[in-house]
């Protein structure tokens, strides 16, 4: 990485974290039986990525939780396979980044905004628009990697092996929130703070 995109790394992770350090957001509880409204964030550019996210999405549906997915595309519009994502399925493109790499669009916007009881950040490794995003949400409840830039932001991370895939995070997250125990340790009341799961 040349220095110019370090230091601009950098400052857009410091300003992020400050700007998350003030985030009004309603938290909520990891309460997956509850029919909630789930946002998923990825990388759609790659087919194999895309169509597990498409598996997962189907999945959760089935299993009566409503999803909506906000997929990152690093070109400047979609690719063949990307028309049969569900209608449920927004993109932005490589094109939406500004100078500092921070995502752009009336979609983004709205993904941001969204009161999602949960988000889930389906990704293995960092990437700004991506962890911007995530960190900037007003969702209830942000899902993410442990060892992620942005782990500061989650509600609930998860610790992976250095094999671990992307399917494995996924099913993994589910199969945890569907046998989670909900009730909080003794001095755990009141207000939470960012980390209060980790698996």
């Amino acid at each position: 990485m040349q220095i110019v995109e370090k230091v601009k790394l950098a400052l857009g992770h410091s300003m992020l974290k400050k700007y998350t350090s003030t985030l009004d957001r309603v938290r909520t509880d990891p309460d997956i039986h509850r029919s909630p409204v789930v946002g998923i964030l990825y990388d759609a550019t790659e087919r194999d990525d895309f169509e597990l996210v498409r598996e997962f999405f189907k999945d959760l549906r089935q299993n009566g939780i409503k999803a909506v997915s906000l997929g990152y595309i690093d070109y400047k519009e979609t690719l063949s396979f990307h028309p049969l994502a569900r209608p449920e399925a927004d993109y932005f493109f490589k094109s939406q980044l500004n100078w500092m790499n921070r995502p752009q669009s009336t979609v983004i916007d709205h993904f941001i905004d969204e009161p999602f009881d949960m988000l889930i950040h389906l990704s293995l490794k960092d990437f700004f628009p991506l962890d911007y995003i995530a960190a900037a949400s007003r969702a209830g409840l942000k899902i993410g990697r442990a060892d992620a830039a942005v782990n500061y932001c989650y509600d609930m991370t998860f610790a992976l092996d250095k094999d671990s895939g992307l399917r494995h995070f996924a099913y993994t997250i589910i199969h945890y929130l569907s046998n989670i125990n909900h009730e909080r340790s003794a001095g755990n009341s009141g207000k939470r703070s960012s980390h209060y799961y980790t698996v």
